[in-house]
């Protein structure tokens, strides 16, 4: 709960800096289901009560730890900022397949050309690749995948969030 400070900067004068002081002090939830049935807030300030009403205050939505809050209208959606390792590695992949596709322009197959695709390269890239080995062999056409195989002095090297990919594409 915030202050509207147009409402109630001429009703509390020299004590609105206390006003504010005290509204951030209220449990917001309490606040807002009083508003909700058409109760009032009371605020107590400089030995005065006050009773706020819906124009005299703002709801705002905060978001828990990790999330982030976006909202319009009576709408709002919460989204949950943590990356998992799980979604690491399904970005990792996502960029496996872009790195792909550009060597597949680069050897100028054409789009709709079905390849061989062997991968080699760091760790981390090489597990992305096997966890998502299906979707890397349908965003790419591939009609198969070797994964930790391709051979050092051939291929194209792309990299992928500062790692060494190593891309061998050839027509199937």
């Amino acid at each position: 709960i915030k202050p509207n400070f147009k409402a109630l900067g001429p009703r509390l004068g020299k004590n609105m800096p206390l006003a504010k002081e005290a509204i951030a002090a209220l449990d917001g939830a309490k606040a807002n289901d009083n508003l909700k049935n058409g109760e009032p807030i009371r605020l107590g300030v400089a030995g005065e009560e006050f009773l706020l009403g819906p124009e005299d205050v703002q709801v705002v939505l905060a978001p828990l730890d990790g999330y982030q809050l976006e909202r319009e209208g009576t709408h709002a959606v919460a989204l949950d900022l943590t990356v998992t390792d799980e979604l690491k590695r399904e970005g990792l992949a996502r960029e496996i397949v872009h790195a792909v596709q550009q060597a597949r322009k680069d050897t100028g197959l054409a789009v709709e050309d079905r390849i061989l695709l062997q991968l080699g390269g760091d760790d981390a890239l090489m597990a992305a690749a096997t966890e998502h080995e299906q979707y890397l062999a349908a965003e790419t056409l591939a009609t198969s995948v070797g994964i930790g195989v391709a051979e050092e002095d051939s291929g194209e090297i792309a990299s992928v969030e500062g790692m060494d990919l190593r891309i061998q594409v050839v027509k199937a």
